[in-house]
């Protein structure tokens, strides 16, 4: 049971009016500057994806009978800058205003002969299609009917795809977890909880969230229009952006348009906050606390305290104008600090196991040590003798046990334990250590973990709007967080037990401007540059992590080639808890442009729109390969196990010894463009269409040092396959190539890359052949189809029908393709099988 305690304080203040001036449009002709936009548009190579976060405004003006009304001034003015534009109505009443910031917006339309009619409280939102139908009375245009509520619609009735827009107020009211606007989505059909713990605290940047059956990773995340994700998982924000500075969130599930790309899933996006013509300003925190809550069942059994839990959100934000109607800015700061622990509860050896006496483990049904029912202890060592624990059926010992070759007593004499047996025992002693409850008897799940998880995450939000005149506006906004996890069982690769305790940072930063030209009342231009980019690293903290701490003497195959080589293996020990060394350590940072240009021409009741996106990416990872050693001890299939894997372990009798010769880091690029052009008619009152064409070129992910290879069937020669003997090595009598059928991007290593991967010289590299600068992958040209329509049968905008088709291509998560840089031959590996680990000795790369 959780409690959550909030206290948030607004406040507003309204400026008396300031001189303002609006001066004309530029000089020159009208065509000039559409030809000066679509030089721009096809030469530049300037563009973005088609996420805008302008919506748009169209209705029909009629007279009482339901007279259509031609040539009617239409007046859209936003209430909180006073940004205003206007249209004209066409043959058939319609109008459509576009490229308007989202905001609240009074509509206003005038005819001579015609009161002036006045609707106020239109709210629209990011590429949302609102509808205003204004109806004119007779009289004179001097006389103003007014209209308080809202006409805008609740049902969507000019545009076919299935949207859900969540305003500012809704944003705030709403009870959120952990603050995230990702929790959100859960609110819109086609979208399932992925937890059935809806208390469970969230901090994690993840918004791996289904929607409509398509995979969590396979969603578009945008901030202002811009790309707000990891390109490693597609499903991490590079910007957590904080709920107090949301102006809406923007979730489209299906039968979007074609300005719709890059990734096949739903589109979400976050619009943030603006300046307007009042100062508004807001003070919060929120707090849960484990005073708030209850302990749980199994913790009260066990005597065991309930879990901290210090969780304090807190910050504010203020905007409002520099200069009123022209000048605009918004900012806001948010801390996240919370302070709880970490459990887990595990199996850990006894103390007695831990020097060798299995005695109390192995004791029969009888509950005595030392009687006939007694498990046995096998001494790998007597390999010609039988060592066999007695079959007990009913209680009654029906078939003897057979101790010719056990360990007398289940005990292993000190003197045969190895030293890195003991470096094991030490590891797992040093976890006991570090328990809130430990059971030194050899049962399953002994041990429970309750280890401090701190969590510090700081956030920065600035934006400035800036309307040079009627034809020019512009603005920047600019977000830093600050993500700052300490995780004691390790981030990503989570370790059984607290041997690798790390540190999980993660500055995120995000920097956009965005230009708007109204070359003419009907045909606008938005230009935008987008940069995103964050500096991940996960590393490890204290010395429980290292092998001196423990004593680990054992010979590596290798030379260790990674980071942290002075690491303990990773370990994994049938029934009892596994570990990870600091081999698993991340080094992450990714960065991600675009630039982008959307040009909208309304022409009668079409409204057309084109654009282009240039998307440049960068990542770079290590492979987090076992260069520190990955080591099984298991009883099956282990001619020299003593049927006790731990037991094993002591003795330093592995089934499975794996090691790789370096970390490899691979620094991966993509490029990507897409364009698509779109037309909505507004065919009647009651039907809309929209038909668009989306076209992406996507070139396939490289590294910048050529340092990954690929398996291809058509270089694979039967000729050269090598022999492998019966102990595993390859006979190397018989000739052969040991990388068969493997290619690699040529034609060398870039000389800048020289020093961090192996030259294209190495012997190993100089055998697999190079196919390309980029592999045997090539780019693709993807085209995608759009059809939606809007049916409203009943001519009001109480019922719709909506519907379409289209193509959507995705582009897959980096993380399916940065584990080939482990691969050969710019990483090598060796496993060896059923030895002893101080037996091992170094092998050549």
């Amino acid at each position: 049971m959780a409690a959550t305690a909030a206290l948030s304080l607004e406040f507003q203040l309204e400026v008396s009016d300031m001189p303002s001036t609006n001066k004309s449009g530029l000089n020159g002709s009208a065509m000039a500057r559409i030809i000066a936009v679509l030089v721009l548009m096809i030469c530049g190579g300037l563009s973005v994806q088609g996420q805008t976060i302008f919506g748009r405004i169209s209705g029909t003006v009629q007279d009482k009978s339901g007279a259509v009304v031609p040539n009617a001034t239409v007046t859209v003015t936003n209430t909180g800058t006073n940004l205003v534009r206007t249209a004209t109505t066409d043959g058939n009443g319609f109008y459509t205003v576009t490229n308007l910031p989202v905001g609240t917006y009074t509509v206003s339309t005038e005819q001579k002969g015609f009161k002036q009619v006045m609707r106020g409280d239109n709210v629209l939102g990011a590429d949302a299609h609102l509808t205003v139908d204004l109806t004119l009375e007779p009289g004179d245009v001097s006389e103003t009917v007014q209209i308080a509520t809202s006409a805008g619609e609740t049902i969507n009735t000019t545009s076919g795809e299935v949207e859900r827009v969540v305003n500012q107020q809704q944003v705030q009211d709403l009870a959120l977890n952990g603050r995230n606007y990702m929790q959100l989505t859960t609110l819109i059909p086609g979208v399932p909880l992925l937890t059935d713990d809806q208390l469970a605290l969230m901090t994690g940047l993840s918004v791996s969230q289904p929607v409509n059956g398509t995979r969590g990773n396979q969603n578009l995340l945008t901030v202002d229009g811009g790309f707000n994700l990891d390109s490693g998982s597609n499903s991490s924000q590079i910007n957590n952006v904080g709920i107090d500075f949301v102006q809406e969130v923007d979730i489209k599930t299906a039968n979007f348009s074609a300005e719709f790309g890059r990734n096949s899933g739903a589109s979400i996006n976050i619009v943030t906050r603006r300046g307007e013509n009042r100062f508004h300003g807001s003070a919060f925190e929120y707090v849960r606390n484990d005073k708030l809550d209850a302990n749980n069942f199994f913790n009260n059994a066990k005597a065991i305290p309930k879990p901290t839990l210090r969780y304090n959100d807190f910050g504010g934000s203020f905007g409002g104008p520099i200069k009123k109607d022209k000048f605009f800015f918004f900012g806001g700061l948010e801390w996240k600090l919370i302070r709880r622990t970490s459990g887990a509860t595990r199996t850990l050896p006894s103390s007695l196991e831990r020097a060798g006496d299995f005695s109390v483990r192995l004791r029969g049904p009888d509950g005595i040590v030392g009687t006939a029912d007694d498990g046995a202890l096998r001494n790998p060592a007597n390999a010609a003798s039988t060592c066999t624990a007695p079959t007990i059926t009913n209680g009654v010992i029906t078939k003897p046990a057979v101790r010719t070759g056990c360990f007398p007593g289940n005990k292993i004499p000190a003197g045969l334990i190895t030293a890195d047996g003991r470096a094991i025992a030490s590891v797992y002693a040093a976890m006991a250590a570090k328990a809130a409850l430990f059971s030194d008897t050899p049962t399953g799940n002994n041990t429970i973990f309750q280890l401090p998880n701190p969590f510090n995450f700081r956030q920065e939000l600035v934006r400035l709007d800036y309307r040079f005149n009627e034809k020019h506006s512009i603005y920047g906004r600019y977000i830093h967080d600050n993500y700052d996890l300490v995780d004691p069982f390790g981030a990503f690769i989570t370790s059984d037990v607290p041997t690798i305790p790390n540190n999980r940072l993660r500055p995120g930063y995000s920097y956009q401007v965005a230009h708007s030209w109204m070359i003419t009342n009907t045909l606008i231009n938005e230009a935008k540059v987008n940069a995103s980019w964050n500096s991940q690293r996960v590393l490890p903290l204290g010395d429980s992590w290292k092998r001196d701490t423990y004593g680990f003497a054992y010979q590596q195959l290798f030379n260790g080639g990674g980071r942290f080589d002075n690491s303990i293996p990773e370990m994994a020990v049938t029934n009892f808890a596994s570990w990870n060394g600091a081999a698993t350590s991340l080094l992450s940072p990714t960065t991600d442009i675009q630039a982008s240009d959307n040009l909208s021409w309304v022409h009668g009741s079409h409204t057309l729109k084109t654009g282009a996106v240039v998307i440049r990416n960068r990542k770079d990872q290590n492979g987090r390969t076992v260069y520190a050693g990955n080591v099984s001890f298991s009883t099956g299939s282990n001619p020299n196990t003593t049927n006790n894997a731990f037991a094993d372990a002591l003795l330093g009798n592995f089934r499975t010894y794996t090691e790789s010769a370096s970390d490899p880091i691979g620094f991966f690029r993509f490029s990507q463009f897409e364009a698509y052009a779109t037309d909505s008619w507004k065919v009647n009152r009651q039907l809309s269409v929209e038909f668009g064409l989306r076209y992406q070129h996507g070139w396939p992910t490289y590294t910048q040092a050529n340092n990954i290879a690929s398996f291809d069937p058509a270089f694979y020669d039967p000729t050269k396959a090598v022999t492998i003997l019966a102990n595993g090595t390859i006979d190397t009598t018989k000739g052969g190539n040991r990388f068969n059928g493997l290619v690699r991007p040529g034609p060398g290593v870039p000389s800048s890359e020289l020093g961090r991967v192996l030259s294209a010289s190495d012997p190993n590299v100089a055998a697999v052949p190079a196919v390309g600068r980029r592999g045997i992958y090539k780019p693709q040209n993807l085209f995608a189809p759009r059809f939606s329509f809007a049916w409203s049968p009943f001519k009001n905008d109480k019922t719709a029908i909506r519907g379409g088709f289209g193509m959507f291509y995705d582009r897959p998560e980096g993380n399916l393709i940065f584990p080939i840089v482990g691969i050969p031959p710019f990483s090598i590996s060796s496993q060896v099988e059923t030895s002893r680990i101080s037996r091992q000795q170094k092998l050549r790369r």
